[in-house]
């Protein structure tokens, strides 16, 4: 939580014209009964209206940190793919206008054409490549595969001329996976001193499934349990919240398309960085919960679960409930100096489903990785299915394998992707994946991690620059992202001017005129963090996708619009 601190000097900024406050505040009132039908809505629902009274005549002045698209991207990546699909293209044989033959995986040394071809390209990119080309063939030899195979893998992927093969993942894509995902789950440096079961696994002990992102990641898994009836409608599963608000939505949508499932939140504290109390852990010893959900990091809470939480719920896992899955969106995991993940703790009943789009900037490519251990429960859960359920299964994968009840949970997730019968035809796009790899290798060979200090320092300096307007400090702790920030509005109101003002705004207003006038007069659209299962009177702001001075606007429009509702105008 936010803590008040003493006054310090501002920092230069470029000056900014700010709305002062009206005069006598200029509050509009809800009517209880549009009260009750905007509080039912989805925040992302709700930002719709927030956005069209902050634009009044003028959308440009609006300020819009309600929502979590970074205005950040990785461009290096991005060059080296435009680069390599030209280079992928010469290499191939045109035998007509504009008509080209792919080559064929014994065509060609591809190690020699591409070292022909980049010749041409910027230093830097050449220096990338040849290093990555260099990285695919160690990781092939150590895998006992052709070195010659991977970078025709890696030619044809990104051109886009073949279905992806095998549909799970592009196999030069899952050698890089193989140690992205393995460095980013299973950080040796935050689980330092503690005897976890995941930190004795290998690289080699993990398998990938390539898909559109998280979402589709996330949509993925929850239509295979419930295919392979292990969620069932009327089932419970767990939620850590405050949590992304589409989490909380989907699982109980009914039939035949949803799930019916019913929610048991687990209620992280915020005044100990959201952090779950052991009497909320507790709760995942109750056999009626099938599954455990969450983002970790935190969205909207913004921290990575303690090491402690970890190491306890993992505990249980591995214990008395053995029979229960962990699915996390890690999403905000390269943000958080220490991130610890159930991999680390539980990795037989755990699956990882990360995106791309926030650190690298491509929320708009969708592109995403599954993590699941080779050997895991799940795939056990399955197997050990009463009879009945087993035969309703055989005849769902019949037409895929000739002995279903052997098939993994992760070939039935990537099967299930595309309703079984299309399952051949499954997987994320070669280059989609082509361009994956290229960010997972740059991220691997940063070994200074200068591209994410640059993002975490300029995080940083956007929250800080916004609380200073605030007299608040941030919470900036190791295991904080600074992607978003959940605003106690009463305790700002509090540090500003006094508990009078506290009290007064809880007493006399509701947060989602707060939310109204915020946007009408200053033209600023944050979120209410009830959406997200937080508390009333909690606000999220997203520290990504403005500049740092206009969260100093921010953070006086913020101010201004508390002396608003607190009567405490000059």
């Amino acid at each position: 939580m936010p803590r008040t601190r003493k006054q310090r000097a501002r920092p230069k900024q470029t000056k900014k014209r700010v709305k002062k406050p009206a005069a006598d505040g200029g509050i509009q009132r809800i009517k209880p009964e549009l009260f009750k039908k905007l509080n039912d809505l989805s925040p992302f629902e709700l930002k719709n209206r927030l956005i069209k009274l902050a634009e009044g005549k003028k959308p440009s002045q609006m300020l819009n940190a309600g929502r979590g698209n970074p205005n950040f991207f990785n461009s290096f990546a991005r060059k080296v793919f435009a680069s390599l699909q030209n280079t992928c293209v010469d290499a191939s044989t045109r035998f007509e206008k504009d008509l080209v033959l792919y080559p064929n995986v014994n065509d060609h040394d591809y190690e020699k054409v591409f070292n022909s071809a980049i010749r041409s390209w910027p230093r830097d990119q050449r220096d990338f490549f040849r290093n990555y080309m260099q990285f695919l063939k160690n990781a092939a030899r150590s895998t006992k595969q052709s070195p010659n195979a991977i970078l025709h893998d890696l030619l044809l992927s990104t051109l886009g001329t073949f279905y992806p093969s095998p549909p799970q993942i592009q196999p030069h894509l899952n050698l890089v996976a193989r140690d992205f995902m393995y460095d980013l789950v299973l950080n040796r440096d935050a689980a330092a001193g503690a005897d976890m079961a995941g930190m004795k696994m290998k690289r080699d002990d993990f398998e990938y499934f390539a898909t559109e992102g998280a979402a589709a990641g996330i949509l993925y898994v929850f239509n295979s349990l419930k295919a392979n009836r292990l969620l069932k409608t009327g089932d419970h599963i767990a939620l850590i919240t405050p949590i992304f608000s589409p989490y909380l939505e989907m699982p109980v949508l009914k039939d035949p398309d949803g799930y019916g499932l019913k929610i048991v939140e687990l209620k992280a504290d915020p005044d100990r960085d959201y952090a779950l109390p052991d009497s909320e852990i507790a709760k995942l010893k109750n056999k009626r919960i099938k599954a455990l959900f969450m983002v970790n990091p935190h969205n909207p809470g913004a921290y990575s679960l303690s090491k402690a939480n970890i190491m306890a719920i993992g505990d249980i896992v591995n214990t008395e409930r053995q029979d229960l899955i962990v699915l996390s969106d890690n999403v905000y995991a390269p943000f958080a100096p220490k991130y610890y993940s159930f991999m680390m703790s539980c990795p037989r009943n755990t699956i990882e489903v990360y995106s791309l789009s926030k650190y690298f900037g491509t929320t708009g490519w969708r592109l995403g990785i599954c993590m699941v251990a080779k050997e895991n429960r799940i795939t056990k859960m399955i197997q050990n299915l009463p009879a009945k359920d087993q035969k309703a299964l055989a005849l769902r994968y019949d037409t895929v394998s000739i002995n279903p009840k052997k098939l993994s949970f992760m070939e039935r997730l990537v099967d299930d992707s595309r309703q079984v019968a299309m399952g051949h035809v499954a997987g994320l796009s070669t280059p989609q994946q082509a361009l994956i790899g290229l960010f997972f290798y740059y991220q691997l060979s940063d070994r200074t991690h200068q591209y994410q200090d640059e993002i975490r320092n300029e995080l940083k300096r956007r929250i800080t620059t916004m609380y200073t307007e605030l007299k608040t400090d941030p919470d900036i702790t190791p295991e904080a992202t600074n992607y978003y920030s959940m605003l106690n509005i009463p305790q700002i109101a509090e540090n500003l001017y006094g508990k009078e003002a506290r009290e007064h705004i809880v007493s006399n207003y509701e947060y989602l005129e707060f939310l109204f006038h915020l946007a009408r007069v200053y033209h600023v659209v944050l979120l209410p963090g009830s959406g997200f299962g937080s508390s009333a009177w909690y606000i999220r702001v997203s520290l990504a996708n403005l500049t740092n001075e206009d969260y100093r606007t921010i953070g006086i429009a913020l101010r201004n619009c508390i002396a608003d509702f607190a009567g405490k105008h000059k």
